[in-house]
């Protein structure tokens, strides 16, 4: 029988699942943030949820686990699983369907006209029933009308509560569901609308499939809300490298998403000093909301500016207008030859430059020219044109002396250079 215990702490198995996922290459013994007992706790949960997609490998140093799973396979993220167990005492599950099946009638009742029932048509049943006191139902009721189950009602001194009504036909946006669960930063949102309305004929193929954002979601929700009530949030971020945990404050303006590598940015500014950052968001653990930000409009006008110039999500010590006199901007242009009867080029140099112009210089020479804090983020993007530059200058030296590398290492291995 599948091991089924419930998640406490969804940090850990999103710790976990990455680790497994990503770099399936550690034994036991190796593992060294928790006791091994936790790792075999972990181990046994992740099993629970994803079955046959956990497999090992025995090597010399001991056996190692790891998720199997090819994306591009895979039509439905089994990721999402792990967000549909929920940590519930046997008291909770009771009153939970006790109260559903009462209110699935339509009809309003008082908090006491539900004691009554659930005491008399319900408990009175067992030979020892458990028992609900009032300020428990009334937490249970608060609940469910914070999640959108329940409706309240004040009439005088009296509250009712009813279930709401569900006049939305999930089935007229099946194609749409299906989509946004498979594609959007919160698509576990669809994935639980479509256990609501069941399998259906299954067409979606992916190229790229990027299943372990799906572990960002609860991370994605909390800076979103903060975007939305203009908010500023504590971010508690991890690096890997450092193997530092580190706190600040951020006035939250924007979620970055690779098309290429599908990892996701939070971009921001300092709460204090109006620093632009960023955050990868699978090394973030937490975001804790805060008050609100005041001065949200402004700062979020001041970064709009500087996103005018951002290539990537690397801006180092880059700050708002007036105080970005510590960095100067880096000027680069890159000409590329392309031929009359080859305008589907022009068409992708408009469409994937995130920033600058495109000018046409002659009838076989178009330029692209930015002003941008990293002109290196840009060196995988500007070898995709190698074989049609003629022309590259840029502030940055590192630019040009990687891409002659770059040239130089292709014709070695072709055996052109000795």
């Amino acid at each position: 029988m599948a091991y089924s215990e419930l998640i406490k702490n969804f940090d850990h198995i999103r710790s976990y699942m990455r680790d497994f996922f990503l770099f399936g290459f550690k034994t036991r013994d190796e593992y060294d943030k928790k006791s091994a007992r936790s790792y075999d706790n972990e181990k046994r949960r992740i099993q629970s949820y994803l079955g046959d997609l956990v497999t090992f490998k025995q090597t010399a140093s001991g056996k190692n686990v790891f998720i199997s799973l090819d994306g591009r396979s895979v039509t439905h993220n089994p990721l999402y699983k792990a967000f549909k167990s929920k940590s519930f005492t046997n008291k909770d599950i009771t009153l939970h369907f006790i109260v559903m099946d009462i209110l699935s009638g339509g009809k309003a009742y008082t908090l006491k006209e539900l004691l009554g029932i659930i005491g008399d048509e319900y408990l009175s049943y067992f030979e020892e029933p458990i028992s609900f006191d009032e300020s428990t139902l009334r937490k249970k009721l608060k609940e469910y009308e914070e999640l959108g189950f329940v409706v309240s009602e004040k009439l005088g001194r009296m509250v009712t509560y009813k279930i709401v009504e569900d006049t939305v036909d999930l089935e007229q946006y099946r194609d749409a569901i299906r989509f946004f669960t498979e594609e959007n930063p919160l698509g576990v949102v669809g994935s639980y609308l479509e256990d609501k309305i069941g399998p259906g004929h299954e067409y979606l193929e992916f190229k790229n499939h990027y299943l372990m954002n799906a572990y960002d979601t609860e991370i994605i929700e909390k800076v979103m809300q903060g975007i939305h009530e203009k908010r500023v949030i504590k971010v508690v971020n991890y690096s890997p490298r450092s193997k530092l945990i580190k706190r600040r404050h951020v006035i939250p303006m924007k979620l970055y998403i690779s098309t290429q590598g599908g990892r996701n940015y939070l971009l921001c500014m300092g709460a204090k000093n109006h620093q632009m950052l960023s955050f990868r968001m699978d090394y973030i653990q937490d975001v804790l909301l805060e008050e609100e930000c005041p001065e949200y409009d402004e700062v979020r006008e001041n970064f709009l500016e500087c996103a005018k110039h951002i290539w990537g999500v690397s801006f180092s010590q880059a700050k708002e207008p007036e105080h970005m006199e510590g960095k100067k901007l880096e000027h680069i242009e890159m000409d590329i030859q392309i031929k009359p009867y080859e305008l589907f080029m022009v068409r992708r140099l408009e469409r994937e430059k995130r920033c600058g112009q495109v000018v046409k210089l002659d009838e076989e020479t178009y330029r692209f020219s930015a002003d941008v804090y990293e002109a290196f983020e840009m060196v995988p993007w500007i070898r995709t044109f190698i074989g049609r530059i003629t022309g590259l200058r840029c502030d940055d030296k590192r630019v040009i002396d990687q891409l002659k590398q770059d040239i130089l290492d292709l014709s070695k291995e072709y055996g052109e250079v000795e």
